[in-house]
């Protein structure tokens, strides 16, 4: 019916603007430190290590929340018995990394403000790459911004990688990087594929992304929205500006 209203609207099923506020989509947790009493049950909550308590020389506890590890499942805000953190619907989380933020200064120069991507699960439940595939429907339509799913990494500028990378994908992953001509963007898609999420200990992992590729892009979240994983290639590809 979304779709239909949205024809008569619009004239087309495509969102004009994907970034627009959404209120049902989950986002950055807010720390409230004037609220914390350093009780730490949110520490042994969070299944990923995402959250550390520190206390200052003048006894102020502060709350540091890791958003590449966090998986966002909201745990920590339930458990919390001041509410001193709440989840927000700020998807906008993506970040370059310090590789990144150099490739962005020349991208345009580059790539023309275009991007073919290679797309490797290296071990996630699949979740992400359901996502990955909703950027290319007709609602969200991405590849009117220039970004487009290439068949081989030959014809590939950047990866997208999804998932934890487990032993059986070590190789094919790094097969396809090698594939791939200069400059290599390597983008991690999910908590899992940067940091290993909830996954991380598993008997069938290798290990994360991180630490065998260097990433230029994270995309966190379990999974990242379709309006998440635009705004981090858009703000990879300059069309936006970091914030």
């Amino acid at each position: 019916m979304r779709n239909i209203l949205d024809r008569i609207k619009y004239g087309t099923e495509t969102i004009k603007n994907p970034l627009i506020n959404n209120e049902f989509s989950y986002g950055k947790i807010l720390a409230k430190n004037n609220l914390c009493i350093s009780c730490g049950k949110c520490t042994v909550e969070c299944i990923v290590n995402a959250i550390k308590i520190e206390t200052t020389s003048d006894g102020e506890s502060i709350i540091n929340i890791d958003g590449k590890k966090c998986i966002y499942c909201g745990n920590c805000v339930d458990t919390c018995p001041e509410s001193a953190l709440e989840m927000t619907n700020d998807y906008k989380m993506a970040s370059l990394e310090l590789a990144g933020e150099q490739l962005r200064k020349n991208i345009y120069k580059i790539f023309n403000r275009s991007l073919s991507l290679r797309v490797v699960d290296t071990g996630s439940c699949n979740a992400c790459m359901s996502e990955l595939s909703a950027t290319q429907n007709t609602f969200y339509d991405i590849s009117r911004f220039g970004i487009n799913v290439a068949a081989s990494p030959r014809h590939a500028d950047g990866l997208v990688v999804t998932g934890i990378v487990t032993k059986n994908m070590k190789e094919a992953l790094l097969k396809t990087y090698e594939a791939m001509a200069e400059p290599k963007i390597v983008i991690a898609v999910g908590s899992c594929a940067y940091d290993g999420g909830i996954f991380k200990d598993g008997g069938g992992v290798y290990d994360v992304l991180k630490n065998i590729l260097p990433v230029d892009l994270v995309i966190p979240g379990c999974p990242p929205s379709p309006q998440s994983i635009i705004f981090g290639l858009l703000k990879l590809t300059a069309k936006i500006y970091k914030k």
